[in-house]
Parts: C-alpha cells; sequence; structure tokens
C-alpha cells in the first residue's frame, strides 16, 4: 500500500505540472475526446477545441510522452491493485484512473488529430518511432493527422527496414504529394522492393495515376513481367483505357498464364482497352471453359453491352451453375427487351433455386408495376370514402391500428370479410410470391373485427386445411378476436401437420386468449403430453413449459420437474 501511495502521489504532482485549460488537464480533455462518440459532434469538438486552445507549443512535449508510454512493472502493479482494491473500475470508487501504456498512447493519437498541421514540429520525433514495433499504428496515426508537414519523415519510411512501413507509406504519401511526376518518382525504386505487398502496393498507387499515363505505362509494363505482381499491373492498366494499347500484345500472352489470376485481370484489361479486338479472345477463353471469364465479361457489358448480350444469354443456357449464376447477373443490368424478358422467363424456371427467386422476383416486379395493387381487390367496402385497403395501412411500427382505423372496420363490419379473406390467402402474380405484408394486414384486419368475424370461422377452418403452411397460421391467427369461437380452431391447431402451426396453437393456448377460458383449455393437456415427443424440438420445448403452466399434475407424471 505504501508503494500504491507514493505512486499516487507522483501522478498528482506530474498531473499538476500539465499543461491547463479552463481549469483541466491537457489529459482529461483528451480522454473526453477518446471517449467521446463520434456521433456526440457538440462534446467532441468542445475537447478538440480544448487541445488547440493549450496550444501545439505546449501540448506536443506531453503528447509525444503519452504516444512513447511504456508499461512498467510499478505501473502494471498499480493497475491490478487499483482493481482489486476497486480504486480504478467503473463498478468501484474510480477516483484513480490509471492508464496502460496504450491507453497512454491513444490518448496521444487524440491529441495529435484534434492539432492537426499545428502538429508539425513533432514529424520528425514521431518519425524514429516508427523503427519500435510496439507503437507502430499509433505513429502511422499520429503522422496521418499531421498531413502534409509530415511530407519528409513519410519520404524515409519508404525505406524503412519494415515492409508494413514501406507499404504505409507508398498508400500515405499520395496526397500529401502535390506533383505526380514527384510521386512516381518517389515510389518507382519500391517496384523493385523485395516483399511482394510493396511492390504491389506500389503497382497500385502508380495505376491510379490516371493523369500521367505516359509516366505510369511504362513502368505499368514492366511490373507485367514480374509474376507476383501481374495481376496487379493489368488490373492497373486497365485504368487507362485505349492509352494502354501499347500493352496489348504482353497482356494477350498473359491471358494464358497458369495463374488464374493473372489470366482473368489480363482478359479484363484487354476488353476495356480494345473490346472490339479483344471479343474472339473473350469468345474463346469462354468456349474452351477457361475459368474466371466473370470479371471480363462484366467489363464487356460496361464496355459494349450490344456486343455482350449474345455471351450472356449463352451463359444462360451452361450447363455450368456458376457460370449461370455469373450470366443471370449480367443479364439483370439490361432493359426488360423481349429477348432479354423471354431470358428471364426462362431463368424462372432454373433448376438453381437463387436464380430462378430472384428471376420471379424481377418479373412480379415488372408485371406489378403495370397492375396497380389496389385495382386487385375492385369490390372492396370502403367508409368514409376510404376503401378497406387503405385503413388496412393506417397503423403503427408494431402493427396496432389507429383509432380511426378500428373505428373504420367496426363500421364496416362483416362487410369486410369477403375481402380480408382474399387478401390473407393473397399471393403476388404471376409467380404466386408471399406476399406477407398483405397477408398479416388481414389478418390483423380480422382481430380488429372481433365478435364481428365469427361469420368467417367456416372459411379460415377449411384454409387451416389446406397445403399452405403460412396460411394455415394465418388462419388460425386470425380467429383469435372472436374470444371463445377460436378454441376449436386452436385446438384444431394442436393436430395440424404444420409444427409452426402446433407451436403457436399450443402458445396461445397458455398465454394468449386460451387463458381466458381455463376450462376448455384442459383440453389440451393430452395434446400437449403428446407434444412431448414431437419431431420439431421447438413444439417440444414449448410443450414442456405449456404442460406445466396448464395442468402442473400432469405435467408431473410425464416426468416434467
Amino acid at each position: 500500500m505504501a508503494l500504491f501511495g507514493i505512486s499516487v502521489g507522483i501522478v498528482l504532482i506530474l498531473s499538476a505540472r500539465e499543461p491547463r485549460y479552463h481549469g483541466r488537464s491537457l489529459t482529461s480533455w483528451l480522454q473526453q475526446c477518446f471517449d467521446t462518440p463520434l456521433m456526440e459532434t457538440q462534446r467532441l469538438a468542445e475537447a478538440q477545441d480544448a487541445v488547440r486552445a493549450v496550444g501545439a507549443k505546449r501540448a506536443l512535449p506531453k503528447l509525444l510522452r503519452l504516444v512513447e508510454s511504456k508499461d512498467d512493472p510499478v505501473s502494471l502493479w498499480i493497475m491490478d491493485a487499483g482493481d482489486k482494491l476497486r480504486l480504478s473500475d467503473e463498478s468501484g470508487l474510480g477516483f484513480i484512473r490509471w492508464h496502460s501504456a496504450q491507453d497512454f498512447q491513444w490518448l496521444g493519437v487524440r491529441g495529435f488529430e484534434a492539432l492537426g498541421t499545428n502538429a508539425a514540429p513533432a514529424a520528425a520525433e514521431l518519425g524514429k518511432l516508427l523503427d519500435q514495433k510496439d507503437r507502430i499504428l499509433v505513429t502511422e496515426r499520429c503522422l496521418e493527422a499531421i498531413g502534409k508537414p509530415a511530407e519528409p519523415v513519410l519520404c524515409r519510411a519508404l525505406t524503412n527496414q519494415d515492409e508494413r512501413i514501406r507499404q504505409w507509406a507508398i498508400d500515405e504519401l499520395a496526397p500529401d504529394t502535390d506533383d505526380v511526376v514527384e510521386y512516381i518518382a518517389r515510389i518507382k525504386p519500391r517496384l523493385q522492393d523485395s516483399s511482394i505487398t510493396v511492390r504491389s502496393e506500389a503497382v497500385d498507387a502508380i495505376g491510379i495515376q490516371a493523369n500521367a499515363p505516359e509516366l505510369a505505362i511504362p513502368l505499368l509494363l514492366d511490373a507485367l513481367k514480374d509474376s507476383a505482381v501481374s495481376a496487379n499491373a493489368a488490373n492497373a492498366l486497365a485504368n487507362f483505357g485505349t492509352n494502354s494499347l501499347v500493352a496489348f500484345p504482353q497482356l494477350v500472352k498473359l491471358v494464358d498464364s497458369e495463374d488464374e489470376s493473372t489470366a482473368s485481370a489480363a482478359l479484363r484489361a484487354l476488353i476495356v482497352i480494345a473490346p472490339d479486338e479483344s471479343f474472339p479472345i473473350l469468345t474463346n477463353c469462354i468456349a474452351r471453359g477457361k475459368p474466371k471469364t466473370d470479371e471480363a465479361l462484366q467489363a464487356l457489358v460496361d464496355e459494349s453491352p450490344g456486343k455482350a448480350l449474345a455471351l450472356v444469354l449463352d451463359g444462360m443456357q451452361s450447363a455450368d451453375i456458376n457460370r449461370r449464376r455469373a450470366a443471370f447477373r449480367l443479364l439483370r443490368k439490361y432493359p426488360m427487351t423481349p429477348k432479354v424478358e423471354s431470358a428471364m422467363k426462362s431463368a424462372a424456371a432454373d433448376p438453381d433455386s437463387m436464380i430462378s427467386a430472384d428471376a420471379r422476383k424481377i418479373l412480379t416486379g415488372q408485371y406489378l408495376a403495370g397492375v396497380p395493387f389496389e385495382s386487385q381487390f375492385p369490390d372492396e367496402p370502403s367508409y368514409e370514402g376510404k376503401p378497406l385497403g387503405d385503413w388496412l395501412k393506417n397503423h403503427d411500427r408494431e402493427g396496432d391500428f389507429s383509432p380511426e382505423a378500428k373505428d373504420a372496420l367496426r363500421h364496416i363490419g362483416t362487410n369486410a370479410i369477403p375481402a380480408l379473406l382474399e387478401r390473407l390467402v393473397y399471393v403476388q402474380p404471376p409467380f404466386g410470391l408471399p406476399a406477407y405484408e398483405v397477408n398479416i394486414a388481414a389478418l390483423r384486419g380480422f382481430i380488429a373485427l372481433g365478435e364481428n368475424a365469427k361469420p368467417a370461422l367456416p372459411q379460415l377452418k377449411a384454409i387451416m386445411e389446406g397445403t399452405n403452411e403460412d396460411f394455415a397460421l394465418f388462419a388460425m391467427m386470425a380467429s383469435c378476436g372472436t374470444g371463445s369461437n377460436a378454441m376449436p380452431l386452436l385446438m384444431q391447431g394442436l393436430t395440424s401437420r404444420f409444427a409452426n402451426v402446433r407451436g403457436e396453437a399450443a402458445h396461445n393456448l397458455t398465454e394468449g386468449i386460451g387463458a381466458q377460458f381455463p376450462d376448455q383449455r384442459k383440453r389440451a393437456v393430452p395434446f400437449l403430453v403428446k407434444f412431448l415427443n414431437d419431431p420439431d424440438m421447438d413444439v417440444r420445448i414449448n410443450a414442456t413449459n405449456e404442460l406445466k403452466e396448464i395442468d402442473p399434475e400432469a405435467a408431473a407424471k410425464a416426468g416434467i420437474k
């Protein structure tokens, strides 16, 4: 404890020497920067403004010490003791907040982020820290915050012994170098770097200098000869379009590379650079079943969609499921011409469920665009000039109808039943896709009708006996507004072929309307006992809980504790 007390005293003395603003230490403002979420803009801006008000001259020595922090045995002991004595944790007294070295380092980062370019005098010192592996990330963040004034340090980092730092410097120098000629000259030596990742980064960086093709393209042509980065070089050359025509012969050779990524990148680059000349090459690759031609075909769709359509349609007929999927993704980009629509209709019957489902959704959307939804329910009753469908949309996020909608449904009464039944089993034409929003709105409409929905019970019972699991569930739930009249349907639900219906029926007998009719729900006990061996796990779990609720004695006999 004596060591702990001495250490705390030292901390208090040192904190008193800190730069302060508005009575608070620099560290406390940095802590606010660190703790404040980005969306709390006012509080974050307050802390950052305070750091700037302290000023770079006074703040930088402290910030550098924070970034240079290292854990020592005493600090580690204090943190452990503080936690054990509940002096520093959030659930304890919390009057001492002892940081680890990493905590201190990130406080320093927040300070450099607040100061920005004003922290330039610290750039050289930060550059020295790049050689310390345990703080590379925080040092990089500090230099990034300084921005252009850190340019000399970044240039030196290009030759750092750590390949991660060389790679980082290539990327970070780009926005800090005003002259593209100078930037390319600086990173050009890294094309010969011993590290593949650094060479790749250099190729990618040169490849986005679209305003300097005369400098970039020759370097990228040389990079094509480096098998480790040839794919990067090919992708980069595609960024220069027809300016890269000089690369055509080399790219043609790379199309037959044993490395699939290189071959794919070369083929795509050829299509972008010279689509007409490259079309036979792409056609031949596809005919040979050459892998990874998708990106090239995608490029052809972008460059010359009319020319690409034949290949896309041919891909839709392939026996290879991956090729069909790739072709279908491209087919979706085309306007719905008769030829495309015909292919889309064929796709709706594709044996691959992913393709067929998406094709049906697209065709359904096209169909419904020409057939207004409400026009499919022309004979619906109205109230106060609004049809039933409009009232069914009048609900909150939880699905509860507004008082006005409930009043409208009460006034419409039993006249709403035919329309609600039609909506309850509605599917989207022409493929019968589910329309759950419509179905559930009808379900809620039945419940809102209350006792007025009793004439619909025979039809709801018939729907429950059908082959559609969703509709069977909706029909059973739609009866729940009719009070005790719903009990026979819930009992019927206990014998449903569908596990969801059985489970929901049992649930409603205990926690739903069944709780209001304890005598009637006791008839469910034999079914619940049987459900203890149901093939569906959720039904078994629910039956266990519900049996204990309805009949503890029967539950005990069944071995449920």
